[in-house]
């Protein structure tokens, strides 16, 4: 059987909330094809998977086409998309209709505003009796060359480093003020490392060299090795550390995190009450484009709404996966 999944919702977030899924199709047909349509900058995470047959690119602004390409090019057996823009949905309804095939095309449905959204996405695959029943948390499959370049890569930093992650593509999600420069300074009093990533300057605190994101997430793996936690707003390279399995801080503010925080890490929630936020409308919030808070004028009141101490406190505490199991 060929099996096609498409996530082309733009964010590399939202590629590692689909992994679970990804893995549970291959699970369930282990001699078939799968094959994924994503957008480029995520796309190297499928790059080492074994669960993955093929990886198609979709340029942006030209998705449709990239689905109705593949489409033709596959003539897929089942399809899973969690894309429905551009009526992508009924586009894929529609071809496997005339094909007399299978479709998952609304991944969406009736959405709890406490359910995760990877864990959602599951849940109606095993409904619609296409995965089994299981639940899991996303994987990124690393080879063993890059988790040694990984190592190599961290090797100076000291066991137990907290490696702080402060950039974000939008600016609803930057934690505001100096606050990363606060919690540099209080985990560098208990005695612990601290690094940077991304161009983020941080007085006193090492920043790691640049590197593609497979490189990132050997290097998040390796810390996570030795005792390392990562700390960050809910953005891609965060969830990507989680998934290479590094203990890991996220901090949540715009987005409820009930539904979109880590399944695995600790997530913190900023102004749990805030009268603005559409958990399962996102991109409706008022705030949500240009980070315009109507509850405040320094910054998102949510994220302001998180102290220093409750995300020291976190990193304190957060601990390793106990069970790691590799795909492949």
């Amino acid at each position: 059987m060929r099996t096609l999944v498409i996530d082309l919702l733009g964010g590399l977030g939202d590629l590692v909330m689909v992994l679970p899924s990804v893995h549970a199709l291959r699970d369930a047909d282990p001699s078939g094809e799968l094959v994924v349509l994503t957008h480029g900058p995520g796309a190297v995470l499928l790059e080492r998977d074994p669960a993955v047959s093929d990886v198609r690119v979709s340029e942006p602004h030209a998705e449709r086409a990239a689905v109705e390409t593949a489409l033709a090019d596959l003539t897929p057996d089942l399809v899973v998309t969690t894309t429905r823009f551009d009526d992508i949905g009924d586009l894929v309804d529609d071809d496997a209709v005339a094909r007399g095939t299978r479709a998952v095309s609304d991944l969406w449905r009736s959405p709890p505003t406490d359910e995760l959204v990877g864990e959602r996405y599951q849940r109606i695959l095993a409904s619609e009796g296409v995965i089994a029943g299981e639940v899991r948390p996303p994987r990124v499959v690393l080879g063993a060359d890059e988790r040694a370049a990984g190592r190599a890569a961290t090797a100076a930093l000291p066991d137990g480093t907290v490696l702080l992650v402060p950039g974000a593509g939008m600016a609803v999600k930057r934690w505001p003020g100096d606050r990363w420069a606060e919690l540099a300074r209080e985990m560098r009093a208990d005695g612990r490392g601290v690094a940077v990533v991304g161009e983020a300057e941080i007085e006193g605190v090492t920043a790691l060299p640049p590197t593609d994101l497979r490189g990132l997430a050997a290097r998040f793996a390796a810390l996570g090795e030795r005792g390392g936690v990562v700390v960050g707003g809910d953005t891609g390279p965060v969830r990507v550390a989680a998934a290479v399995g590094a203990p890991t801080v996220g901090l949540f503010g715009p987005t409820l995190a009930v539904r979109y925080g880590l399944e695995e890490g600790r997530n913190l929630q900023g102004f749990p009450g805030c009268p603005h936020r559409r958990p399962t409308a996102i991109t409706e919030q008022v705030c949500w484009w240009d980070a315009g808070c109507p509850l405040s004028t320094t910054g998102p009141a949510c994220l302001e709404d998180l102290p220093v101490a409750e995300v020291a406190a976190a990193v304190r505490t957060v601990t390793r996966p106990t069970a790691r199991v590799e795909i492949g």
